[in-house]
């Protein structure tokens, strides 16, 4: 029985099993019906035991795939998570192995610059796993690395420093403007901003323009920037219709700044999430802030009922938390819910919530929107 076990043969293992029963009941001095139920339970973890036994080598090689991978995880943990993240298998493996980095203090964010490349990649100093953006609509791999290598091989006081390292790269307007929408260089300032100073580094021909006419200049924000930095004499000393660029490079600088200085408001959530889920595929948005771990993303809603008597008296809401990305499944009972009916798609914040058995009840929540 040993060796069918091992070999996961049960049709050997059922067509003994009652030849078992039968001895042991036979040697056992209590009742046979007593004698039966102990044989019983022990056949049962036998008949259990089958499904999942293997081989003695079999056993020693995962023993020792086993004891590496808790080593890893304990001493190698950003390592660990990053490799786990990457030959994740669904979304469930994702999830698990972002609750398990938010657990030990290991935050797993949105695609960053200088951070992420192709795949998730990890950060030992700042302790910060990034996703890989390869998986982003447009985007691959030489992009990924070209990125990579250019945020370590230089200095990006601003923006616009960066939109010159990229002109030479596989990076086009498209994969910039999703960049810009995903937080990707969210160090350099909220999307509004940065957007404002893509569409002036375009104005100006990505920094290759020669001039601009007086029309063009005096319908944007940078005319008095524009006339500090250009000329509109000719050569021949007449005024011109255009203003010639005498130092384009510190005019968009000085532009980046005047955007800067508005400290214009970001996007709302709503916008973000929708960005994220354009380009990903999924409800991917992570702000990483700490005022929004109670802000809760709404992605199912359905009704519970009761086993006894079928009657609906809840709703279950799957919901993810804006900040940390962390999933949950929260109930919402019949008076509570019927007040402010909650649907796919709404973000909420978590006023108040208990547990309950292996559930959490949300009692008070309010809309955002």
């Amino acid at each position: 029985m040993r060796r069918a076990i091992g070999r996961k043969q049960k049709d050997r293992l059922e067509e003994a099993l009652p030849d078992i029963l039968d001895g042991y009941c036979s040697k056992s001095d209590k009742p046979r019906e007593e004698a039966e139920a102990e044989a019983k339970e022990f056949l049962q973890i036998i008949e259990d035991a089958s499904s999942y036994m293997f081989g003695y080598n079999h056993s020693i090689a995962y023993c020792m795939l086993g004891y590496m991978c808790a080593y890893y995880r304990h001493y190698y943990p950003l390592e660990f998570i990053t490799a786990f993240l990457n030959n994740a298998a669904n979304e469930d493996d994702i999830r698990n192995g972002t609750d398990y980095a938010n657990s030990i203090g290991v935050k797993v964010t949105m695609p960053r610059w200088g951070v992420s490349k192709s795949e998730y990649f990890y950060n030992n100093d700042t302790r910060l796993i990034a996703k890989g953006i390869s998986s982003i609509k447009f985007m691959n791999q030489t992009v990924a690395e070209e990125m990579y290598e250019k945020a370590h091989n230089g200095l990006f006081p601003c923006f616009v420093d960066v939109l010159d390292a990229l002109k030479d790269t596989h990076v086009n307007s498209r994969m910039l403007e999703i960049l810009i929408k995903i937080n990707f260089f969210v160090e350099f300032g909220n999307q509004r901003e940065l957007s404002l100073i893509n569409e002036m580094y375009n104005l100006f021909k990505k920094g290759d323009a020669k001039m601009i006419s007086k029309e063009k200049a005096e319908k944007t924000i940078f005319l008095d920037i524009i006339k500090m930095y250009s000329t509109d004499k000719t050569k021949s000393g007449s005024i011109s219709k255009n203003f010639t660029f005498l130092d384009l490079p510190r005019l968009m600088r000085k532009c980046e700044d005047l955007i800067m200085d508005q400290e214009l408001d970001d996007v709302p959530i709503r916008t973000k999430i929708a960005n994220c889920y354009e380009a990903m595929g999924y409800v991917g948005y992570i702000s990483g802030k700490e005022e929004d771990l109670k802000k809760l993303y709404v992605l199912d809603v359905y009704p519970l009922r009761r086993h006894r008597d079928n009657v609906q008296f809840a709703y279950s809401i799957t919901t993810q938390s804006v900040g940390s990305g962390k999933r949950s499944k929260l109930t919402v009972k019949n008076p509570i819910y019927n007040r402010d009916p909650i649907r796919k798609g709404d973000l909420i914040l978590c006023v108040g919530y208990e547990p309950d058995g292996k559930y959490f009840n949300l009692y008070h929540y309010l809309h955002i929107y």
